[in-house]
């Protein structure tokens, strides 16, 4: 007899085989459970809403090596986006028009480089991030603190729609959880998580975007901060992240390049504008001195010359653009490319 008709036997079924009625009568209880559940998967779906445990193949890798993983999320609009290699961009809700203006730049260069922008949906910085990667079409995922199918804040609802249409949203709350104040720390393990880092712009001192940097590096990824004003209290948090080793963020490239090599590691099929064309790594100066060198070894003098800087300049960017990969240092002070 298989398992499935042992499952849908009936008291009497049991009875014959030996089972006492309180015995049958957990069993039957726990047929009631599954179909409740059943029930509720279905519901779900209908709803468009997937839900990932730590089981599933789809489930994250990097999420999963995170201190107290979530055991199961829920899932609104593109399923992919959590294994998309993804940058997080947090920071002040009541953020400067400098600061707004930042994280959206941000979150439209790193989107065209081809990488997911994750953040948590709230007004200020994570509502620039989101609608910096779709003014161009790419990738976003926003991690709620409530249930995927609640728009939280409600001034974000032409954010949620086009995050639904055109990004995605997560939650480890179940569909239906309203916004609570405790949860929104609880995910920000998961923003950080999912991301190979997190870069914070505008933080007070004591604020949820700092604990999402913690968090970042207790998770060993990446950890970023653009720095501001002395005088503006919502540049303290991360000009003491910068202080503290976070590395500062003046542009797109400051990130990309800590992070470009690690991609192979992270998903072998990822291509964007950075691997595609490596050049894109290098700052205006560093492409002028790499210009000024050939597939033939050039002394150091030369390429001072030719560059109009000093031996000491010259010397500190050639040690750059080898560290990058770009060349390679001869017996002699002399250089030869090797793109």
């Amino acid at each position: 007899m298989s398992c499935q008709k042992i499952y849908e036997a009936d008291d009497d079924f049991y009875k014959s085989i030996g089972i006492d009625p309180e015995k049958t009568q957990k069993i039957q209880a726990s047929k009631k459970n599954l179909e409740d559940l059943q029930n509720y998967y279905e519901s779900l779906e209908h709803q468009g809403i997937t839900m990932v445990t730590i089981e599933d193949e789809d489930y994250p890798d990097r999420l999963k090596v995170i201190d107290d993983p979530p055991i199961v999320f829920f899932l609104k609009g593109d399923k992919t986006l959590v294994n998309w290699p993804s940058i997080a961009i947090v920071g002040a809700r009541k953020c400067t028009e400098y600061g707004y203006s930042v994280a959206n730049e941000l979150g439209n260069e790193l989107g065209k480089a081809g990488f997911s922008v994750v953040s948590g949906m709230a007004l200020g910085i994570d509502e620039a991030a989101h609608k910096g990667a779709l003014s161009k079409g790419n990738r976003t995922l926003a991690v709620l603190g409530c249930g995927v199918d609640i728009c939280y804040p409600k001034q974000n609802r032409t954010l949620y729609q086009a995050l639904l249409e055109r990004g995605g949203l997560l939650s480890e709350f179940l569909p239906g959880t309203e916004p609570r104040a405790y949860q929104f720390p609880m995910r920000n393990r998961i923003i950080s998580g999912l991301s190979l880092g997190t870069v914070v712009v505008e933080a007070a001192q004591r604020s949820g975007s700092l604990i999402t940097a913690h968090l970042a590096l207790a998770q060993n990824r990446e950890v970023f901060a653009v720095p501001g004003n002395m005088n503006n209290p919502l540049s303290k948090g991360t000009n003491k992240l910068i202080q503290a080793g976070a590395k500062m963020v003046t542009c797109v490239e400051d990130i990309i390049e800590e992070l470009v090599y690690q991609l192979p590691i992270q998903c072998d099929n990822f291509e964007n504008n950075y691997t595609n064309n490596p050049i894109l790594l290098l700052d205006k100066v560093e492409i002028m001195v790499y210009d000024n060198l050939s597939w033939q070894p050039t002394p150091l003098l030369d390429v001072a010359q030719k560059s109009n800087m000093s031996e000491h300049q010259i010397e500190k960017i050639l040690l750059k653009l080898e560290i990058k990969g770009f060349i390679t240092r001869l017996p002699g002070r002399r250089y030869v490319r090797l793109n």
